[in-house]
């Protein structure tokens, strides 16, 4: 007997993969149609317009899974399968910085990832990432980061770069089998408001006797869909941050500031970022939660006279899954 074989996964262009078009459609519905796809996909998927689809269509950039191309007269009853289109990022300008890489294990590596960059592409950042850069950069389209961190945070950044290791190294993240380092740069801990445990909605402890010489912080952080700053609420803590200043101090905008190493022990959305807000000492630069000198919100360049946030992933610590050893990287 004949066994049908899956169709591979159809190759990014750019470092980009493919859309599918429109949203999923019954085979019995999509049988039925009696038009064009290109007239579908116009009443359907109105963030294309008609210029970019036709364009779309001209170049050969409209196919099914198996790579066929389809054209503007294609009956839509094409659709009973995945039709997917290449398309041209927004913020395509060909400008992409390189990405200095840090550390090379087998099949993955760590980069240093520049401020002002996503990790991937998302809304109204596509090609300015760090995957669509470094796909670019080694001509890899397989580089997949296992993790993730702010657009506005530099450092750090693990990815894979073989397809068969991703859930390998995503899920040492996702189950917190990673430690993570961070330098920080803020005011001085007021020690007044540490010195002694706070209840809902924060917690924070100085000394405490799991990790001695550090402040842990607690709290509950949740993020409203659409709503970019996240919040500290009451309730069940799930997001846990050690912080302690170091003997370093940095000098901003004309004023002098204490370096701070973090280790969170969480993953929440803007943890970091929160919980030194919630202490009373935002950190430098950040616009969302009220740092000292920050650039306004979502520009890909801060200002002249402007600070950048000052939050940096300095450190990675995990057991590569490979091979059973233990992997340290610093910045």
């Amino acid at each position: 007997m004949t066994q049908s074989l899956k169709p591979q996964p159809l190759p990014a262009r750019g470092g980009l993969h493919p859309m599918r078009v429109g949203r999923k459609l019954k085979i019995s519905e999509a049988r039925a149609l009696e038009m064009s796809l290109g007239a579908w996909i116009c009443a359907n998927v109105p963030k294309l317009t008609v210029a970019e689809l036709e364009a779309a269509f001209a170049h050969g950039d409209v196919l099914t899974a198996a790579g066929e191309k389809l054209t503007w007269d294609t009956p839509a009853s094409v659709l009973q399968r995945p039709v997917f289109m290449y398309r041209k990022a927004a913020d395509e300008d060909g400008n992409l910085p390189e990405i200095p890489i840090v550390h090379q294990g087998d099949g993955w590596l760590v980069v240093n990832k520049p401020q002002g960059l996503a990790t991937m592409p998302r809304g109204a950042y596509v090609a300015r990432t760090v995957t669509v850069a470094l796909r670019r950069q080694l001509n890899n389209p397989d580089l997949t980061p296992a993790h993730r961190l702010d657009r506005a945070t530099g450092g750090l950044l693990l990815f894979t770069a073989r397809r068969e290791l991703r859930g390998a190294y995503q899920e040492m993240f996702a189950r917190r089998e990673v430690q993570k380092t961070y330098q920080a740069v803020a005011d001085p801990l007021p020690l007044k408001f540490v010195a002694h445990p706070l209840h809902t909605p924060l917690t924070v402890l100085t000394d405490p006797p799991e990790k001695p010489g550090w402040v842990r912080v607690t709290s509950r952080i949740e993020k409203e869909h659409g709503v970019m700053a996240a919040q500290i609420v009451p309730g069940e803590p799930n997001a846990l941050t050690y912080l302690r200043p170091t003997a370093a101090r940095v000098r901003l905008a004309g004023r002098e500031f204490v370096a701070y190493e973090v280790t969170p022990h969480t993953g929440k959305t803007h943890q970091i970022r929160l919980h030194f807000a919630a202490l009373g000492i935002p950190l430098v630069g950040d616009p969302l939660y009220q740092g000292f000198n920050a650039a306004p919100f979502e520009v890909d360049q801060p200002p002249a006279g402007t600070t950048s946030l000052q939050l940096t992933a300095t450190g990675l610590d995990f057991t590569d899954p490979q091979t059973g050893e233990a992997v340290t990287i610093r910045l």
